[in-house]
């Protein structure tokens, strides 16, 4: 290896550690649950639409865009649910997010059908989520747990 080749690969190397420094990764804040709406009922799946306050501490945007979470109404499990559209965090903020999750209605289990209907006749209802949130940051994947009960605005 000649001398070229060595200073190369010591620019490469110290240009490396100077960018890992720079990228430091804080955890994003699921922050609480300020509304839910049942967007749509049909027989193969129940969209319903939440507003989620979340804190990206960090310098960079953040995408939230898979989720494995269990929903919760009245303490009891109604199923798990997924999130239907990508979530992009803006740097450095505090914001409430509108996206929709998807429960598959063959996951509900019959004994939460009248819940669910109780909601249509409600104004508030005891909510609850707990899993994660995978969030992608350049190349840094991590999960981000979530776990809210609540009195939630319908």
């Amino acid at each position: 290896m000649g001398i070229r080749n060595k200073y190369t690969a010591t620019l490469i190397l110290f240009i490396a550690v100077i960018n890992l420094g720079c990228f430091q990764y804080k955890n994003v804040e699921i922050l609480g649950v300020s509304k839910l709406s049942i967007k749509e009922i049909s027989t193969k799946a129940i969209d319903v639409e939440v507003e989620i306050q979340i804190n990206n501490p960090n310098r960079f945007d953040i995408s939230l865009d898979d989720a494995e979470l269990v929903l919760f109404i009245k303490g009891k499990k109604i199923g798990i649910a997924t999130i239907k559209e990508k979530i992009v965090l803006p740097k450095k903020s505090n914001n409430i997010h509108r996206f929709t999750i998807q429960t598959n209605v063959k996951d509900i289990s019959s004994e939460t059908i009248p819940l669910l209907l109780g909601l249509l006749t409600k104004s508030t209802i005891e909510f609850g989520v707990q899993g994660n949130i995978n969030a992608k940051a350049k190349v840094v994947n991590k999960k981000v747990p979530i776990d809210f009960k609540n009195n939630i605005k319908l």
